[in-house]
């Protein structure tokens, strides 16, 4: 029987029955989610060919679905993992239908990643694989972001910046080693607390407003601050906060990262004091005086005040320096500088210039007098020997000073001035001390015009040298005599020697001079003895500049051979302030010149800073005494005690004494008393040249102009 289909048939035929429906729908979301999903999906055949993959395996391989369908995995390989790898792989989805892990594929480009891959096996109703379904992430971020944070962690505890986390609220979550050996706590000394365990106290609140102010305005702080470490030192330290905001803006936590710059503190405050202050004296130097004094200067003028400047020069400190060494000269310049400064108030200002030059701020004073008054604590403290180990020295000083404002206005007028007048204090013979005068000016310029010319004194035959004679005090004859140097100028006239000798020292000229002289008087000496005249003793004098010569004695004996003079005919005239530097290498020195057989004699004795042991440690022949004690002697017994005592000493250690500055026949007759030997002065004769020194040794004294 033929069934009929009507339309109502046909509609309920082609309707779906309630479950495949369902099931359709369940295939059409697993095909949605297998699209849209972000992970890879690929799935094979049991021969391994690709039957369907989604867009993200496209997306993160870069094969096209038409480009992989159909081909094999291995096409993702990456030749990373050993075979074996896949082996146990394979073996492990066989026996447990599962296997999961990391692998690293390479893309179409080329590109290596690594991936986290899990495969599955499809299943029939009766156990048979129909299909492998491989689920893959891209890793790449993931294992970057890891790498990140162990890269972040390593940074973290190995920064040499000290570093420190905190929240919103203050509280310290974290920090690295850096932060516990610069600050002394450790990490579970600090968590949970405030950063006000560092405060040191130096930074007002007005500080920390501020620095917290420019944090929620900016975001972050730098700049320096000072902290204190768990033992309670005071550090510098260089610090950054930056805030730290989520995703939304909103801060979550703050990173305080800090450099201790204690040691860069100490650096640029050592540059600073390096720059204002000498550092073999810590007094101020030339940068600092200049500031101080334009200070000083200003402030009396407002107030109507004078301001004294003491231009102050360590006498032959030069040969100080060379002869006994640096070390001796430092730490002379650092005895010198001590006490100068306890000659002076607080708020006045001794700074050292340079070389052996100090000068001193007087502020604050009403008249010249007061400065005048520190000068004569300065002589006293010096009056004191300098002691270096087991050495004693002498040393004085020469110093000049000028007056604000009548001595000028400004400091560079000030200090020209005071300068000027230290050049004049250093050829007084006593109370070496100046205050400046306006027409030291001129005599500036003479002495510029008198080193123009000492230049070419001996080439233009201006030098001359004239004697004075030495009479034996007991039979009255003529036993010796000293060589004095004359300069005579064509314009300038006769220029003492206690004007160009000071002068000749300053430049160095003395060594060329001094060689000059002596093989002049070596040679007068031997003319004599050649004209028939009864041979005598000359002296001449050493500046201490020529006896800083090593090769002094090798000096004289050529002297000696090349003007044929016999030795015992040359005495070397050397003052005690050469003795009292460097004992050894004088004695020394003294003996290589006895060695050659001249006499050796000390000048000016007693004028200075004398040694008596010097007279028997030294090999010498003569002594001088100055003429200081020999005025008015037969008035003065004091003069005559000290004279008498000196002889007696001479003649107990064999040597020779000649009196200097004789002039009357009264100071002659008690040194003939006190049986001094010989004596020299004006009243024997006064210096004269060769000519007539040459009649007087003939017997013709009338001839001689007595």
């Amino acid at each position: 029987m033929k069934r009929r289909w009507n339309r109502s048939s046909r509609e309920a035929w082609a309707r779906p029955t309630p479950g495949k429906q369902e099931a359709e729908e369940k295939l059409r979301m697993f095909a949605r989610v297998l699209h849209s999903a972000a992970e890879g999906i690929m799935i094979t055949d049991p021969g391994g060919r690709i039957v369907s993959v989604n867009p993200a395996f496209s997306r993160i391989t870069g094969y096209s679905e038409e480009e992989a369908v159909g081909r094999n995995p291995n096409l993702l390989k990456s030749d990373v993992q050993q075979a074996q790898f896949y082996v146990d792989l394979w073996a492990a989805v066989h026996a447990a239908g599962y296997w999961e892990g990391e692998i690293w594929n390479r893309r179409k480009n080329g590109d290596l990643y690594p991936q986290k891959l899990s495969i599955s096996t499809v299943r029939d109703e009766g156990g048979a694989i129909r299909h492998y379904v491989g689920i893959f992430t891209d890793m790449t971020e993931r294992k970057q972001a890891d790498i990140d944070l162990r890269l972040y962690a390593r940074l973290f505890e190995s920064a040499s910046e000290g570093i420190m986390i905190t929240d919103t609220n203050g509280r310290i979550l974290s920090v690295n080693p850096a932060f516990t050996a610069t600050t002394g706590y450790t990490l579970e000394e600090v968590v949970g607390r405030s950063p006000r365990i560092l405060h040191s106290g130096m930074q007002d609140a007005a500080f920390y407003v501020d620095m917290w102010a420019a944090i929620h305005a900016t975001g972050c702080w730098q700049g320096e601050i000072w902290n204190r470490r768990k033992n309670g030192d005071i550090y510098a330290e260089w610090l950054s906060i930056n805030a730290v905001r989520e995703e939304n803006g909103r801060i979550s936590n703050y990173v305080g990262m800090f450099t201790d710059i204690t040691e860069r503190k100490k650096s640029e405050e050592h540059l600073k004091y390096l720059a204002l202050y000498d550092p073999l004296t810590e007094l101020p130097n030339r940068t600092l005086f200049r500031e101080r004094l334009q200070q000083a200067l200003q402030f009396a003028g407002r107030q109507r005040q004078r301001v004294a400047l003491l231009f102050i020069d360590l006498d032959n400190f030069k040969f100080i320096n060379d002869s006994l060494g640096h070390a001796y000269g430092d730490q002379l310049l650092q005895q010198a500088a001590k006490r100068l400064k306890s000659c002076v108030r607080k708020n006045d200002m001794v700074a050292r210039l340079g070389g052996d030059e100090f000068i001193i701020v007087l502020p604050h004073i009403s008249a010249a007098q007061d400065a005048i008054h520190v000068v004569k604590h300065i002589f006293e403290q010096f009056d004191a020997p300098f002691t270096f180990g087991p050495h004693t020295h002498f040393a004085t000083a020469s110093i000049g000073v000028s007056v604000y404002p009548e001595d000028g206005d400004d400091p560079e007028t000030l200090i020209q001035h005071a300068d000027l007048a230290m050049y004049h204090a250093k050829n007084r013979r006593n109370d070496k001390f100046q205050l400046y005068a306006p027409h030291m000016n001129d005599q500036l310029k003479r002495r510029m015009e008198l080193e123009r010319a000492l230049r070419d004194a001996m080439a233009k035959d201006q030098l001359h040298m004239y004697y004075q004679p030495q009479m034996d005090i007991h039979t009255g004859t003529i036993v010796g005599m000293e060589a004095l140097l004359r300069w005579k100028h064509p314009e300038l006239g006769l220029i003492s020697p206690a004007e160009f000798i000071p002068l000749a020292e300053e430049t160095g000229l003395i060594v060329e001079i001094g060689d000059w002289v002596l093989r002049q008087v070596c040679g007068q000496n031997k003319a004599w003895q050649a004209a028939g005249c009864r041979p005598v003793k000359v002296s001449v004098n050493l500046s201490a500049i020529q006896f800083q010569q090593r090769n002094l004695a090798d000096q004289i004996r050529d002297v000696l051979r090349q003007t044929g003079l016999e030795p015992q005919w040359l005495c070397l005239e050397i003052t005690e302030t050469i003795s009292m530097y460097q004992v050894e290498s004088i004695r020394i020195m003294l003996q290589e010149l006895k060695a050659i057989g001249v006499d050796v004699a000390i000048d000016d004795f007693g004028k200075g800073h004398s040694a008596l042991s010097y007279l028997k440690r030294f090999p010498i022949d003569i002594v001088k005494i100055d003429k200081c004690f020999i005025e008015g002697i037969h008035n003065d017994p004091e003069n005559e005690a000290i004279v008498r005592a000196v002889t007696d000493l001479a003649h107990g250690l064999r040597l020779q004494v000649i009196a200097e500055g004789v002039e009357t026949e009264e100071e002659l007759a008690v040194l003939r008393q006190l049986r001094c030997d010989r004596v020299q002065g004006f009243l024997l004769g006064r210096p004269v040249a060769a000519e007539a020194m040459e009649r007087l040794l003939a017997g013709d004294r009338e001839a001689a102009g007595r």
